[in-house]
Order: C-alpha cells, then structure tokens, then sequence
C-alpha cells in the first residue's frame, strides 16, 4: 500500500514541489527553520529522511546553493538540488486551491 501511494503521489506532488524555474522569475528560497525531505536515490522516498534547515549558505550572486540540515541523527551540509522543501500550511492550501480550480477547468 505504502509504495503504491509513492508511485502516485512522487510524479504528482514531488516534482511539483522541487520545480525550479530558474532565470524566469524570483522563487522564495530556503531559510533557516524549513522543513526539507533529504533526497537520497539510493533509498525508496518512502525512507527520505526529514529535516530541518538549520542554516543557509548563499552563493556570490546570493542565491542559496547549499544548506546545513539537522535531522533525527545527525547535522549535513547538502546542495538545496538535493532537498525537497516541504510546504507550510499555507503554501499547501494555496496549492490544493490551484489544483481544484484547474481540474473545474478540465
């Protein structure tokens, strides 16, 4: 049951939440305190671990490229390719509005 709600849910959710749309517009970037999945392709992403942003280190152009994440065990430093920001309450209500009022449109 469990790997079949992954099947579904990764190519629905998951790549909608890692999108990044670089050059075309301005994204909110990672900050200390969000909640991020750890994307590993070893493991099935029913065993990603969660973590959370500890600290962010920008770029010379300022943008954020790597993170310092704490999870349950220990403290990493990741490239933010490698991390699936997790919405907030808001964002994810924001986001379950769009699809119901793109699938009225359908």
């Amino acid at each position: 049951m469990r790997d079949l709600f992954w099947s579904c849910w990764r190519p629905e959710v998951l790549t909608q939440m890692q999108q990044r749309s670089k050059w075309l517009t301005d994204q909110e970037s990672l900050k200390p305190g969000d909640m991020v999945l750890l994307k590993d392709d070893l493991c099935p992403p029913s065993a990603w671990p969660l973590a959370r942003v500890d600290q962010v280190h920008p770029g010379s152009d300022g943008l954020v490229r790597v993170a310092t994440i704490r999870t349950a065990d220990s403290t990493f430093t990741r490239p933010i390719v490698e991390l699936i920001k997790l919405p907030t309450d808001a964002e994810a209500e924001e986001y379950y509005c769009h699809l119901q009022e793109k699938a009225k449109k359908k």
